[in-house]
Order: structure tokens, then C-alpha cells, then sequence
């Protein structure tokens, strides 16, 4: 009885701390704007988090949320697992870059990885506020753009190993090469779920102690569960096009004021 009570104020305390208000804030946008438009928890989440966390905790805090988020999105499109066929090694690069790169984020300056992080989703927001037919109307031949599956997976790698921000550029090489919508569906899970379990492998092999975020991180499930069924009923009342002008307009200015802030404190 008494080991009950004290997890449980363990758990209050957790979710009561600034921290950990900032991280349920987070988790639950960033779960709200997945659930309207199918992605977006990590880079809404990410942001946010920064401004009272390092970047290794942050990872090992939405670990949990991301895994069983892009499960669940595996499974509703697991029909369309042929889809892999055709970009394992981009999956495979990437997933074994950051695996070994990963640890490189505990070492550096964490206000360097503000500008970096701030820059890859204003740049991200940016290029995806451009319409989808822009990417898939690209004049690249169909064999040039095979021959970048592996650099976009190899550059995707090096920048999440940098900044747990990995989708940039394979997301915009998936959309150039005409991906269909339920097979992007499946191709985005497995590449983001092996990628932050690439990166929350990496960090725990470079000392970080991710065991002390597991409680956190478990919590977090229910505002995810949450915010992404919010965001699916949103979606009916919301048009898609004006909902993503608003995400990517706020995750821009969330990009401007990180690497601001980033500059800032370097000077």
C-alpha cells in the first residue's frame, strides 16, 4: 500500500512539475495535429519541449508515444507492406546512420542544436506549405530519382543523428516520387518508428540515462491517445488545406524563435 501511494506521488509530482506540464502541452498538440493530418507529433512536440528540456531527454520522453503511434499506423496499413520493397535501403541507411550518430546530440551544445533544430522545421514548414502536385510535378526522371533513395536516407540519417529531425529531404523525395497516399501511410511508420528507435538506442549506448524518462514517457500515452482522436474529430470540421497553413505557419515561427534563441545565447 505504501510503494502505491509513493508511485503515485511520484507520478502527480511528474506531471505537476513545469517540465512536466510543458511536456503534456506538447505531446498533446503535437498528437492533436497528427491525428487531423497524419504526422506532425515530434515536430510540433520537439519545439515546445526545448524550451525546458535538453534534446536527449526529449527523445527519451516521446520514445513511447512515437513507437506506439507508428505501430498502430503499420497496422492499419499493413496491406500495403510491398511499398518497402522499394525503399528499404533509404529505411536501412538512415535507421543505422543515427544509430551510430545519435550519440553526437548528447555531446554538443545544446543551444547549437536549438539553431539547428529551428532551422530544419522552418525549413521543413516551408517546403511543405507548397502544394503536393508542386513535389509531384518535379521534372526529375524516374530513374534519377531511384538513384537518391540512398542519399535522401544517408542525409535524412546525419541530420536526425544532429537534431532528431529526420524526415527532411526523404519525406519530399516520398512526394516527388509519387507515393501513394495509404502506401505513404505505411512507409512513414516503419521509417519513423526504426528511426527514433534508432536514435532512443543511440543516446541509451552513449550514457544518457533513458530508464529515468520511462515513467514520463509511459504517462504521455494518454494525452497522445487523446490529442490524435481530438485532431481525428477535428478533422470533419476543419478544411485539411486551412488546418495545415496554421500548423506550418506555427512550426515556422516556432523554427524562427528557436534558432533566434539559439543565436542569442551564444552571444
Amino acid at each position: 500500500m505504501a510503494a502505491t501511494t509513493e508511485w503515485a506521488a511520484m507520478v502527480i509530482d511528474s506531471l505537476l512539475s513545469a517540465d512536466g506540464l510543458a511536456v503534456l502541452m506538447a505531446v498533446l498538440l503535437g498528437c492533436f495535429v497528427k491525428g487531423a493530418l497524419g504526422f506532425g507529433l515530434p515536430l510540433i512536440a520537439t519545439p515546445i519541449m526545448l524550451f525546458v528540456l535538453p534534446l536527449p531527454e526529449i527523445v527519451a520522453i516521446l520514445a513511447l508515444p512515437i513507437t506506439i503511434a507508428n505501430i498502430q499506423q503499420i497496422w492499419l496499413n499493413r496491406k500495403q507492406w510491398q511499398i518497402l520493397r522499394q525503399f528499404w535501403p533509404l529505411i536501412t541507411s538512415s535507421t543505422l546512420i543515427m544509430l551510430v550518430g545519435a550519440p553526437l546530440m548528447v555531446a554538443i551544445d545544446s543551444r547549437l542544436l536549438g539553431i539547428l533544430i529551428g532551422l530544419m522545421i522552418a525549413l521543413h514548414a516551408i517546403l511543405s506549405s507548397f502544394p503536393r502536385g508542386q513535389f509531384q510535378n518535379r521534372s526529375l526522371s524516374s530513374k534519377t530519382m531511384n538513384h537518391l533513395i540512398i542519399p535522401a536516407g544517408i542525409a535524412s540519417g546525419i541530420l536526425g543523428s544532429l537534431t532528431a529531425m529526420y524526415s527532411f529531404p526523404s519525406l519530399q523525395l516520398f512526394m516527388m516520387m509519387r507515393v501513394k497516399k495509404d502506401d505513404l501511410a505505411m512507409l512513414l511508420g516503419v521509417f519513423l518508428l526504426l528511426g527514433y528507435v534508432a536514435l532512443w538506442l543511440g543516446i541509451s549506448h552513449a550514457g544518457f540515462p533513458v530508464g529515468d524518462n520511462l515513467l514520463l514517457s509511459a504517462l504521455m500515452l494518454i494525452p497522445a491517445v487523446a490529442g490524435q482522436q481530438a485532431g481525428h474529430t477535428a478533422r470533419r470540421y476543419i478544411s485539411e488545406t486551412t488546418f495545415r497553413h496554421i500548423v506550418h505557419f506555427a512550426l515556422a515561427c516556432a523554427g524562427f524563435t528557436l534558432m533566434i534563441r539559439g543565436i542569442t545565447s551564444l552571444t
